[in-house]
């Protein structure tokens, strides 16, 4: 189609880029002698009158929109060939590009990005529109650094269904790389799945990699739904805390434990906003921070299985040597004690109320000192929280997923009754532990369960604070088990 011109104006000069569903053009506005981007649906779907309409639509919800952070629409048009967009066109590079040129990004240029990306989102929400193909490739960067969005092909209106019966077909349209859970697993989207994929992209960004692999488009579709974001440090250490914080908020499985909206998470990217208490990540060995194994020199692997091998022959000889000193008559090791686990993050947790109980105390319930302390609300009425819920409580996200035996509380509210749960993914959450507080250094056994990425600490009834309400309180939290991140 070189040389092609549409609509008596647009001349199509070259072909530079090509997606599931149209092909753009570099072209030439011959009225205004400009250049432009023109955006075609491939011929093999204009006979599906649903893909047919998915464009125009896109054009619908393009056109309303207008911001320095999106692609700008410029024209539309139809002819014997089938529907096409005009377009400012872009000089430069899409993200994926760069970041396959490149690696990962400095935490400052991810955070700039992405912000960047956060702000063409909040303004689109604003109008209604959410986009639910966030993803590298439509991340456009230009010669002089500026972050355009594009690519509203499966965008669609929050506040109205859609007229045409398309949401069916809908449902698992995206790319797989980035799709959230309730676009995988066909619940209703809002403008927190854009959320989601931000927080995938700003992984992306951080690490040089995408958190998620698999065969096929299922198989990574159902990682997003089972499978904990893992912290971006594990990969790179030298990831900020609060960048790493930022990333596991916006990726969480539930959309009421993510930023509430982009703009949030835009504040957080840009430190403005305190976002979610971060604790030290576990720095692993410098081989593991490197390129996947296979990319290793030979001479290096041995190296490494070398010294491995003698650390785990010392580690065995140690073990059984403490064994027969404790007991001469037996050869087995004493059980190993628990270690304490480490936390990546802790966030409040009130899925039944406003969704944010204390945030900006939340890191106290994690700090060194017992002294300080992170408080639910007040509320009237009767300890069950005025009969508004059934509960509020804690999220304590680890730095990898780990088992936990037993968890230690200091509480300056006892009496309070709480419960130990794990199993975040879903609904669905198992009960491991449930008690009073009872003060300081509280140990109470977890019922055994696999490896978690997160343990919730539910607080289910309260205590009289002395002032005519009822509150509870967690000033440390500590989880102990075999060790995480190693």
């Amino acid at each position: 189609m070189t040389g092609a011109i549409l609509g008596e104006r647009y001349r199509l000069d070259q072909l530079i880029g090509r997606g599931g569903m149209a092909a753009v053009w570099s072209a030439t506005d011959t009225v205004l002698g400009r250049p432009v981007a023109v955006k075609r649906l491939h011929a093999g779907l204009l006979a599906d009158e649903e893909h047919a309409e998915r464009f125009r639509r896109e054009a619908r919800l393009v056109a309303r929109l207008s911001h320095p952070n999106l692609v700008h629409l410029l024209d539309r048009g139809e002819d014997a060939e089938g529907p096409y967009l005009v377009m400012e066109l872009v000089d430069g590079e899409n993200l994926k590009t760069r970041l396959r040129r490149e690696g990962r990004l400095e935490p400052a240029e991810a955070a700039r990005i992405c912000a960047e990306v956060g702000e063409a989102l909040t303004y689109a929400h604003a109008q209604g529109v959410v986009h639910r193909d966030i993803k590298a490739q439509n991340v456009l960067l230009t010669a002089d650094g500026q972050v355009k969005l594009a690519d509203f092909g499966i965008a669609r209106l929050m506040e109205t269904d859609d007229e045409h019966g398309l949401t069916r077909t809908d449902m698992l349209l995206g790319s797989a790389d980035y799709l959230s859970p309730e676009q995988a697993d066909g619940r209703p989207v809002d403008a927190r799945t854009d959320v989601y994929s931000l927080g995938i992209l700003l992984y992306e960004c951080l690490t040089g990699r995408l958190p998620f692999a698999g065969e096929g488009f299922v198989a990574v579709a159902m990682k997003h739904c089972s499978e904990p974001l893992p912290d971006p440090r594990a990969v790179a250490p030298e990831v900020p805390g609060h960048l790493a914080a930022c990333t596991l908020r916006a990726a969480e499985k539930e959309p009421a434990a993510r930023f509430p909206d982009a703009a949030a998470m835009v504040a957080a990217l840009r430190g403005a906003d305190e976002g979610t208490a971060i604790m030290p990540a576990i720095r692993l060995p410098e081989d593991d921070r490197a390129a996947p194994a296979a990319g290793r020199p030979p001479g290096r692997r041995r190296r490494r299985l070398a010294w491995l091998a003698a650390v785990l022959a010392i580690a065995v000889a140690a073990g059984v040597a403490g064994a027969l000193l404790l007991d001469p008559g037996s050869g087995d090791p004493p059980p190993a004690a628990a270690a304490p686990l480490t936390f990546a993050a802790v966030r409040d947790h009130d899925p039944e109320g406003d969704a944010s109980e204390n945030p900006q105390d939340r890191g106290l319930a994690i700090d060194p000192d017992p002294a300080t302390a992170w408080y639910t609300e007040r509320y009237q009425s009767t300890p069950r929280f005025g009969n508004l819920k059934t509960g509020v409580g804690l999220i304590l996200r680890l730095t990898a997923p780990a088992q936990a035996t037993e968890m230690v509380i200091t509480s300056p509210t006892p009496g309070a009754r709480f419960q130990v749960l794990g199993s975040l993914d879903g609904d669905q959450r198992q009960l491991l532990a449930e008690g009073r507080f009872e003060g300081e250094n509280q140990v109470v056994p977890l019922a055994a369960a696999p490896p978690q990425a997160a343990y919730l600490l539910w607080i289910t009834s309260l205590v009289d604070d002395g002032a005519g309400g009822y509150w509870a309180g967690v000033g440390k939290v500590e989880l102990r088990g075999a060790p995480n991140g190693t």
